[in-house]
Formats: structure tokens, C-alpha cells, sequence
């Protein structure tokens, strides 16, 4: 048997990310993940994970929403944002190709993983688009982080695979979520 501790958030939302970037960086020391891969619509989560995670030498991708669903909805990255992760080494998924496993496309897989939470499922989509894009091998482990809303108050160690093998996705360590 082994005993882990999980970060519980009591409320969603931006207040939780440093924290859980913190954590994020204490749990990449200890497990040597292939990649960390934060959620990101504005920029501002991207670079919060970009300043904590500064010389660890942790690979970190960024993913906001892709450039077709950001024009749907006006939630656009920040440029001078997006320029300030890129100095700092981030990567960015990329517009092209356009990923799948968003919402629509796999109902029943995204609905079990929204079961655990929002920020669950956003970050088990965001790592099987960085699979689908080439940022990261199928199989790879990874920690990767979503969010409710905005900001980042779930990160999960997982096994990642793209979005025709999704239901592969093996979860090793819940490191923090929202209990509401």
C-alpha cells in the first residue's frame, strides 16, 4: 500500500493556480515527468507555470484554445503573454491540426472524465491533444493541469494517449482538484 496526500480546492478558479503550480513544480522534481502541460486561454496561467517551473529544466507546453474555437468565442491569447512563455521556454500547441477529443466529439469519454470535475477532464483533453500534435509521444507521462472557468485548480500524473487511443488514459496521481 502506498499512502499519497491530494490537494483539495474548496472553490475553482484562479485563486488556486499559483498554488497548484507550486505543487506542480514539487511534483515534477520528485516524478520526472516527460512534460508538464498546462491549460491556458489568456496567457496568464501559461506564464505563472513558466515562472514557478524556471529552472527546473521541465519541459512545459502550453495549450489554449485552438485558433478555430477561439474565434468562435472571442477568448483569444494574450500575444505579449503568449511571447513572455515563449522566452521562458514554453511550448504552445499549435492551430493546426485541429484536435479532437473537445467535447462534441467524444461524449461519452469526456462526460466520465468530467464526472471527476472540469479541470479533470480539461486537463486529460489537453494532454491527449499534445499526444494528436506531436509535443509529446503516445504513452508519454505527463503532468497536466486544467481549470474551471479560468486559472488552474486540478493537475493529475497520467499516461497520455491522443485522441484515437483516449481511452487508454491511465491516471497515476491525482496531485490536486476541486471538491465542489
Amino acid at each position: 500500500m502506498n499512502k499519497e496526500s491530494i490537494t483539495y480546492f474548496k472553490k475553482p478558479g484562479p485563486l488556486n493556480t499559483s498554488a497548484v503550480m507550486k505543487l506542480i513544480k514539487e511534483a515534477a522534481l520528485e516524478l520526472n515527468p516527460e512534460a508538464v502541460i498546462v491549460t491556458s486561454t489568456s496567457g496568464k496561467t501559461g506564464l505563472e507555470a513558466a515562472r514557478i517551473l524556471n529552472g527546473t529544466g521541465t519541459k512545459l507546453i502550453v495549450v489554449p484554445f485552438q485558433k478555430h474555437i477561439a474565434d468562435k468565442h472571442n477568448w483569444h491569447l494574450n500575444t505579449d503573454l503568449k511571447e513572455k512563455c515563449l522566452k521562458a521556454g514554453a511550448l504552445f500547441l499549435p492551430d493546426e491540426p485541429h484536435c479532437l477529443l473537445l467535447d462534441d466529439d467524444r461524449k461519452d469519454l469526456v462526460r466520465g472524465w468530467y464526472s471527476m470535475g472540469q479541470g479533470f477532464k480539461v486537463a486529460l483533453q489537453a494532454s491527449s491533444m499534445c499526444v494528436d500534435t506531436r509535443l509529446i509521444p503516445e504513452g508519454a507521462t505527463v503532468i497536466s493541469s486544467g481549470g474551471t472557468g479560468s486559472g488552474a485548480d486540478t493537475a493529475v500524473l497520467i499516461k497520455a494517449f491522443g485522441s484515437k487511443n483516449a481511452h487508454k488514459n491511465r491516471v497515476i496521481k491525482i496531485i490536486t482538484m476541486v471538491t465542489k
